[in-house]
């Protein structure tokens, strides 16, 4: 690792010479690949990286996977072939990419991510603290459930974000005893409908059903649908992580949403986008995992319809306000 770790510097230090005699940044190239675009916090990041790379002069090409890994895979080392200066991975499972990371970095070419895991050889990847972000969504509902009744948790394993909030999930609900946990992998691609479907048949098996925990926004909507088909909307409770205005607006309702851990996305895809330009100048990050701040949405703190939450000012812990008194 430490081999490849000094290859990678010395690649970055032979194409920093090259940009700055004969190349100018204005000219370089970035491939943006996402193995799917359908999930609007992805396209959000897809769009600002994008616009922050054109932003500086540079061309962008993207590539959606639409749930074909290996087809988002091929398109990242054909990006590479081409020539291309810098690759930005969106939420596509980094330990899937390992092939592709190897290739760029010995090709010299920064390989970049945002919510897409650790691995060896890329610069960095941009997202949340997923783990204590699961802790944080899931002691807001056993506080809201007294730490008792039935929860269901629907979640996709395969991506390392999703996986360390599901991490923080177990560990917060390990010390309640009086939880009982339906657990449910959804189907990718189709998570919505899957979702949507499991979610109804659950409600006709389960009337005991207290609570639902997603692991991200997109299964929000429909699971709350199958819960208000159901006449549920009164006595279930959905907590999740995002940040989705379609979320906000439920949650600013006062229906079944009574929570979303609300995640920076347009700065993830910009910050992507500087880690880029820092590496072609021969810098990278002494952290190969870069968090930015969340905020806790709640009736009480969601954004006016239309606004994003003022990640600056705001708070991941629901005491605050009483603190504050």
């Amino acid at each position: 690792m430490a081999t490849k770790a000094k290859a990678f510097a010395a690649a970055a230090a032979a194409l920093s010479l090259s940009v700055s005699a004969g190349a100018a940044l204005a000219e370089i190239r970035v491939g943006i690949v996402a193995v799917n675009y359908n999930s609007p916090s992805i396209n959000r990041q897809v769009v600002t990286a994008t616009e922050a790379a054109r932003e500086r002069g540079w061309t962008v090409e993207d590539y959606d996977g639409r749930g074909d890994q290996v087809a988002t895979n091929n398109a990242a080392m054909a990006f590479i072939d081409r020539g291309f200066d810098a690759i930005i991975n969106i939420a596509s499972p980094n330990p899937q990419m390992i092939q592709v990371i190897d290739y760029a970095a010995e090709r010299g070419v920064p390989f970049v991510s945002t919510f897409s895991g650790l691995a060896p050889g890329i610069v960095a990847d941009i997202g949340s603290n997923n783990t204590a972000d699961g802790v944080i969504a899931t002691t807001e509902l056993m506080g809201r459930l007294e730490g008792r009744g039935h929860v269901v948790k629907f979640n996709w394993n395969v991506l390392p974000a999703l996986r360390e909030r599901d991490h923080g999930f177990h560990a917060t609900v390990r010390d309640f005893p009086d939880l009982r946990v339906t657990e449910i992998e959804v189907r990718v691609p189709g998570q919505v409908d899957d979702a949507f479907n499991q979610m109804t048949n659950l409600l006709l098996a389960n009337p005991d059903i207290d609570a639902v925990w997603t692991g991200w926004d997109e299964l929000v909507a429909p699971v709350v649908r199958a819960i208000e088909q159901a006449g549920r909307e009164d006595d279930i409770i959905v907590v999740s992580m995002d940040g989705i205005p379609e979320v906000f607006d439920m949650i600013r309702s006062g229906g079944p949403v009574a929570l979303t851990v609300a995640y920076d996305v347009d700065r993830m895809g910009s910050t992507a986008v500087a880690v880029v330009e820092a590496a072609l100048g021969g810098e990278t990050p002494a952290s190969r995992i870069l968090t930015l701040a969340p905020c806790l949405v709640t009736q009480d703190t969601a954004p006016a319809q239309g606004e994003r939450p003022d990640f600056g000012n705001c708070t991941l812990f629901s005491g605050e306000a009483f603190a504050a008194q």
